[in-house]
């Protein structure tokens, strides 16, 4: 869920950067999510345990919704391939399913969300800054793994894949951030919810 807006080669208006000064706001940022929750960070709070002044943080992250982000999905080297296409569908929603429940499970992960995504409902500008570059990456990869499937008769017609992935996403979410736990056996359950609504019938 992330773009490079405010994580480019320079900060804003300034010299290039230091990878070192980013790699220590962001593990700070992490450390203080864990510890103390998505309320109580401040650019103030992140400066003092990174070791930075607080303008060193401004120039590189506009907002704390764009430093959170990135410091909890980062997308250092480009963006990476999140929903791999292996030819196994049954496979490949599983592996997907298992790896979002896992990305939502980190501490730094659960602490942020909920605050983050308040943050961010209503002002669509700043969704778009941050989250939606890298929720549009993982969609458009979720796409090509229907395509594919359906493609070999896998599925049955008029299948969603936005409808799917926002099943996967949203019932991981509801699991983790919301419940706090994942009990035995959730991954395969949601994993066969999503198969059974997609597949075509012999």
């Amino acid at each position: 869920m992330s773009t490079r807006s405010a994580s480019a080669d320079r900060p804003l208006g300034g010299r290039p950067r230091d990878p070192q000064i980013d790699r220590a706001v962001l593990r700070a940022v992490r450390e203080l999510l864990a510890a103390d929750g998505y309320g109580r960070l401040s650019f103030e709070t992140v400066a003092r345990r990174a070791g930075v002044t607080r303008p060193t943080i401004y120039r590189r992250w506009p907002s704390k919704a764009h430093l959170v982000h990135d410091a909890v999905f980062p997308t250092e080297g480009g963006s990476p391939v999140l929903i791999a296409d292996t030819g196994d569908f049954v496979a490949d929603v599983r592996r997907m399913v298992a790896d979002t429940i896992a990305s939502y499970a980190r501490p730094e992960a659960r602490a942020a969300l909920p605050g983050l995504f308040t943050d961010l409902h209503g002002d669509r500008e700043l969704r778009a800054q941050v989250v939606d570059g890298l929720r549009n990456h993982a969609l458009a990869e979720f796409r090509a793994l229907v395509d594919g499937a359906r493609a070999r008769g896998e599925l049955r017609d008029g299948v969603d894949a936005g409808v799917l992935f926002d099943t996967i996403s949203g019932a991981a979410f509801t699991r983790v951030v919301s419940e706090g736990d994942v009990p035995s056996g959730y991954v395969e359950a949601l994993t066969q919810a999503v198969v059974l609504g997609a597949v075509a019938r012999p």
